[in-house]
């Protein structure tokens, strides 16, 4: 396993999540479990928010933080698990690109610091995943099928399909 498969397991895991998440109501959804759970939709605004937030930097999206917000937030249930799976494809390419590369990061008090473009991109993935876990909580409190998209079940799926190509 290198940089570039953890790309493909973030994809798989995101596809995991959002095919858990499309049949929900917009009253599922939306619905306010508490002050620590929030809602589902809320986690899901927040995990498109950071793949946002990371892919602008990479980019120099010109859009402004409150647009890109303002944005996620009309979006209808299907429009943001679909806007969420294109930006996880432009991470998971991003993977299969060079990493050998840095990114300078700004600090809130206008000071910087530089890390190696794959340890950015990891920060983003085990941000994704500390979600799906919150993610896995709401579900619970909504007595819903939880996400099953643990490393191991990836790499268990990998294996069904090398067994079922044989």
């Amino acid at each position: 396993m290198g940089i570039a498969d953890l790309g493909n397991y973030h994809l798989w895991a995101g596809n995991e999540t959002r095919k858990q998440l499309e049949n929900f109501s917009k009253k599922e959804f939306s619905l306010d479990l508490g002050p620590i759970l929030e809602s589902v939709r809320r986690k899901v605004e927040h995990i498109i928010l950071a793949i946002e937030s990371c892919l602008r930097r990479i980019t120099s999206n010109s859009s402004s933080p409150e647009e890109i917000v303002n944005h996620i937030k009309s979006m209808t249930i299907k429009e943001l698990l679909k806007h969420w799976e294109l930006r996880d494809k432009e991470i998971a390419k991003a993977f299969q690109q060079d990493m050998n590369r840095t990114i300078t990061i700004q600090r809130i008090n206008d000071s910087s610091f530089t890390i190696n473009l794959d340890d950015y991109y990891l920060q983003y993935v085990l941000h994704t995943v500390y979600h799906r876990g919150q993610l896995n909580y709401c579900l619970k409190k909504l007595e819903k099928e939880r996400i099953d998209a643990d490393y191991l079940y990836y790499f268990n799926e990998l294996d069904n399909q090398e067994v079922d190509r044989s």
